[in-house]
């Protein structure tokens, strides 16, 4: 019973399979015997296969006898790797090459055909090569299948997901309208272009443009991620395209063109920024992406099994994740979550908006005049935390943005400065009610950043200024999504 009770605790997934032969394993206190199948060796754990069914041990804890035992030198660390093209062929080499650099590896790049591709990592002193990375282009509802039944072990991708699956937000893009440069029309309102992509518009001229037919491109499966734009999701005739960058070129050659694709391949064609009918817009720029303001943005999700991978794998997705694979994410056109700042100075639209959103009203003018007060002599972080729809739990991008900046407060980032987060909500319901709300929010944004760090010398605080400063209109549910908010504020 002792054993089998020792043995289940041991019991962990290992996903790669190099080698087979009878072992011995012995711990070096002599208190635990296993024996079994060797299945795989990373350098740092055994798999092996058993009576009790395949089980882990720490390599650095046994001893091991028997014809299987591995030479851990001619070990192979094994890894598939699966998501959209991309990423695979446009995000991952960069990645690769740059870890292999940082470690001081050899980097090679093999194309099998236009889905699969092979990266291999090498001892450069011995030509040894110590791990293999199997990529293939897969979408996104594809991935998460493949993943939950361990026929991958790494996926990449813009689904969220929950369950055993451990997830990290490595990158960030944004569905982004676009026009032709010969198109004049720099903004539309939420509601024309949710007319614009139904067919009920389909000439510029109903937007006081020239007589010109609406020529609507889209990429294929783009239906659920424009359900925030145009909730009926009927869309008109159009030209669909398989690839993003295609659909952006033949955009930007046609004046009469409208599409829509990733912000990462806009190319030569013109972002359309689009609002609401109080006036009140986003652009889709880099830090309204980092921030999350802008309402479609899409980040890019690195995702596993929470299971034991080799010992370079782990590295890799560790260096995926970190503050230094930034300038890397940024360098292929996606968005990076850097945490940038953005002075005072340079946020006059945002304050122009709160003054408009004030109006005539007396006690919303004072506080747009006590907000600005408090925050003129201090920078916004590019962090921004929002909540899932109804719920008090952060969305998947707030959540990582814990981690990021927790992790950049250890490292000493912020030393000497105090960080304020301030809370802010949609300008639905009384104004006090939303101040309340506003605050609590703020409040419980800062005690997750706190728990995760470490004794700093950084002073955490909370301000709240409810719906004293809107992003977007409270007319659509976006709007208000964008509006319900905890910004980082730095002095």
């Amino acid at each position: 019973m002792f054993l089998r009770s020792m043995l289940a605790l041991l019991a962990l997934f290992c996903p790669t399979t190099l080698m087979a032969g009878p072992v011995v394993l012995t711990t070096l206190d002599g208190s635990l015997t296993l024996e079994g199948e060797l299945t795989s060796y990373d350098g740092e754990f055994f798999r092996v296969k058993t009576a009790f069914g395949a089980l882990t041990m720490d390599g650095g804890n046994v001893l091991c006898d028997g014809p299987g035992c591995p030479d851990p030198d001619a070990m192979v660390a094994r890894s598939r790797i699966a998501g959209p093209a991309g990423m695979i062929h446009g995000l991952m080499p960069p990645l690769l090459e740059v870890f292999a650099e940082r470690e001081g590896f050899e980097y090679r790049r093999r194309f099998l055909n236009d889905s699969n591709v092979v990266w291999e990592l090498s001892d450069p002193a011995t030509g040894r090569r110590l791990a293999i990375f199997d990529g293939e282009v897969r979408e996104d509802d594809e991935v998460l299948t493949h993943l939950a039944s361990r026929e991958l072990d790494i996926v990449l991708g813009r689904q969220s997901t929950k369950g055993p699956v451990r997830q990290d937000v490595i990158a960030l893009d944004a569905l982004v309208p676009i026009v032709a440069p010969a198109n004049p029309r720099a903004m539309v309102t939420q509601s024309q272009l949710s007319q614009l992509l139904s067919g009920r518009i389909d000439n510029w001229s109903v937007l006081g443009g020239p007589d010109l037919p609406v020529t609507l491109h889209l990429l294929e499966g783009s239906e659920e991620d424009l359900r925030k734009w145009h909730p009926s999701r009927q869309l008109g005739v159009a030209i669909r395209h398989d690839d993003p960058a295609t659909l952006a070129d033949a955009v930007a050659g046609d004046p009469a063109a409208l599409g829509v694709v990733p912000y990462s391949m806009i190319g030569n064609a013109v972002p359309l920024v689009f609002g609401g009918a109080c006036g009140l817009a986003i652009p889709a720029t880099r830090n309204t992406i980092r921030s999350e303001d802008y309402p479609l943005t899409k980040p890019l999700f690195l995702q596993r099994i929470g299971a034991r991978q080799p010992k370079i794998v782990r590295d890799f997705i560790a260096f995926a994740r970190s503050h230094e694979a930034q300038p890397v994410i940024r360098s292929v056109g996606y968005v990076d979550q850097a945490i940038g700042r953005i002075a005072f100075e340079r946020q006059g639209g945002r304050i122009a908006n709160a003054v408009l959103a004030a109006g005539d009203d007396s006690d919303a003018g004072r506080a747009v005049r006590d907000m600005v007060g408090a925050l003129m002599n201090k920078d916004r972080l590019t962090l921004t935390f929002r909540f899932q729809d109804g719920s008090s739990e952060l969305d998947p991008q707030s959540a990582s943005n814990v981690r990021r900046l927790s992790d950049a407060i250890n490292r000493g980032d912020f030393d000497g400065t105090s960080l304020y987060f301030v809370g802010f909500s949609d300008g639905v319901g009384p104004a006090d009610g939303n101040q309340r709300l506003s605050n609590r929010r703020a409040q419980s944004v800062r005690a997750a950043v706190a728990a995760r760090v470490e004794d700093a010398p950084v002073d955490l605080r909370v301000e709240a200024y409810g719906e004293a400063m809107p992003m977007a209109c409270d007319d659509t549910n976006w709007g208000r999504q964008v509006n319900r908010r905890v910004e980082v504020w730095m002095k």
